[in-house]
């Protein structure tokens, strides 16, 4: 039951790398895909947090470093996708929002801990 929390993360990780794999993303304005990034990583980013039941900002520290690594694989993977290339600017929203998800959850998860 214990493993089971990382369900989540990983079928969060899983829906990103497919999403990531077609090899015609929709048409985005202007660096809109950007918001998709960071949110896509944050939900990540807070999932992975929430799995390892982090409440220490040492520990959400992994958990952005983990996700944002992940990011820059995904990033590096892309290049090889027919119409896709890898863009560090992606790799930043993306580890934006890898720590903010992992941080938010870490502070909530501290929170409620103290306040227990």
């Amino acid at each position: 039951m214990r493993n089971l929390r990382w369900l989540l993360p990983l079928l969060v990780a899983v829906g990103i790398l497919v999403a990531t794999s077609w090899p015609r993303p929709p048409a985005m304005p202007n660096n809109s895909d950007k918001v998709v990034h960071l949110l896509a990583y944050a939900m990540l980013g807070a999932s992975v947090a929430w799995a390892a039941r982090t409440r220490l900002f040492g520990h959400a520290l992994l958990c952005f470093g983990a996700v944002s690594v992940l990011g820059a694989a995904d990033e590096w993977h892309q290049q090889f996708i027919p119409s896709r290339r890898a863009d560090v600017r992606d790799w930043l929203a993306d580890t934006s929002g890898a720590a903010a998800g992992a941080f938010l959850v870490t502070a909530l998860l501290r929170r409620r801990e103290f306040t227990a």
